[in-house]
């Protein structure tokens, strides 16, 4: 049975995209800071080492859900 992610799990989930895609248009703009940048690496070291561990079909599901995502909440995306 799958189950859905609790409440407080989604706000967590909300707020780092939120702070990544800050950093994201901080960096586009030219005002970005290195602990905003320090953050995105580790965020991105941590994404490339869950992509690891949970191998291709759930990589190919991620990948939809943050078009999904980044479709919903108005952002770019480019996922390929």
């Amino acid at each position: 049975m799958k189950r859905k992610p609790d409440q407080e799990w989604r706000i967590h989930v909300d707020y780092v995209r939120r702070q990544a895609m800050q950093t994201i248009a901080d960096i586009r703009s030219g005002a970005v800071d290195a602990e905003q940048i320090d953050k995105l690496q580790n965020f991105v070291l941590f994404s490339l080492a869950l992509m690891q561990m949970e191998g291709p079909r759930k990589w190919e599901r991620a990948k939809i859900n943050a078009e999904i995502m980044s479709f919903t909440h108005g952002e770019k995306s480019s996922t390929t």
